[in-house]
């Protein structure tokens, strides 16, 4: 039976040996939060004409960088690290035993940066660019650096269909320019002008590239005896209502014109077609009654051909 995860004191999961990637970085941001982080990276010790007080936070601050590594493991790890106080002797203890360098997990992480594909549902173009990256880093720190070129073709790689445009665009850059800095900066450019054209349309959108959620439409409850096509709208007051827009070949099919978005109630060809036959039928009807229609009132004159009505008053 699996044991449950332990809680953490911070917010995100202590390292419990298949984390370490994201563990790192996370602890990275806590050290760097309180001042402990330049024990890791550098090697400072205490300047010897430092006050007892600069001394005393000196020592607080060296203590406490070890302090927050410890209380960031899972208590089965922490025998690695219980032998020393040291920050950063135990930050290199635990990468030496966690971080992945072996050839089956480099294969690994190229598989899974080939992968990589933007899904327009549940990120921005802007935070699929920062996942590459940093699975390009991950790769990196397990002994092999992808090409710039491979990394700014996948940026590019598996993109909607509204970015063809702007793909074509970037293939004809020249070699030194092609990178992905200058890719990732075209598509977040091209993201931006996308949501214009979705504000445009009375879609949901997103004002920052950076921002999660874009283009994602509001789901809402169809009244069934309403035929204008307004349904509920939560956000709003009770018995107000508000018309769903879909995208561009989404949403539900019409049977009258065959095109998507919409069904045959909303049509507007089947509601043209319908109101030209009714102006017929109404011309029609209004002819045949001027033609064939006999007045029954006696103070009126009637001034026709004879052919098909009687000039007298009684019709024998």
């Amino acid at each position: 039976m699996n044991m449950p995860a332990e809680s953490s004191p911070f917010a995100f999961p202590k390292l419990d040996g298949s984390n370490y990637t994201s563990w790192k970085e996370d602890m990275k941001v806590v050290l760097m939060d309180r001042g402990c982080w330049s024990f890791i990276v550098e090697d400072n010790p205490c300047p010897e004409q430092a006050t007892e007080k600069e001394k005393f936070e000196y020592d607080w601050r060296k203590q406490r960088c070890y302090t927050t590594i410890y209380q960031g493991i899972e208590r089965k790890f922490l025998p690695l690290i219980r032998y020393t106080t040291d920050g950063k002797e135990a930050w290199n203890i635990l990468k030496t035993n966690f971080e992945p360098t072996s050839k089956a997990r480099l294969a690994v992480l190229i598989d899974e940066f080939f992968e990589l594909k933007f899904n327009p549902v549940e990120e921005t173009i802007g935070i699929f660019c920062k996942r590459v990256d940093e699975k390009k880093t991950q790769v990196k720190e397990a002994g092999f650096e992808i090409p710039e070129l491979l990394i700014a073709l996948q940026l590019i790689r598996r993109l909607p269909a509204e970015y063809d445009h702007l793909v074509q665009t970037l293939y004809r850059l020249k070699d030194e320019e092609f990178n992905h800095l200058e890719v990732e900066k075209q598509l977040v450019n091209e993201a931006g002008r996308i949501q214009l054209k979705q504000k445009d349309l009375n879609l949901d959108y997103t004002e920052d590239a950076y921002t999660v959620g874009s283009f994602r439409l509001q789901e809402t409850r169809k009244k069934s005896s309403e035929r204008s096509g307004a349904v509920l709208d939560p956000s709003r007051n009770p018995g107000q209502y508000r018309k769903i827009h879909y995208p561009k070949g989404m949403g539900p099919s019409c049977e009258f014109c065959s095109r998507k978005g919409h069904d045959a109630s909303k049509c507007y060809k089947k509601r043209n077609k319908e109101k030209k036959q009714a102006f017929l039928s109404e011309t029609t009807f209004c002819g045949t009654n001027q033609a064939f229609g006999v007045s029954t009132d006696c103070n009126h004159f009637l001034i026709d051909t004879a052919a098909t009505s009687h000039f007298c008053y009684e019709r024998d």
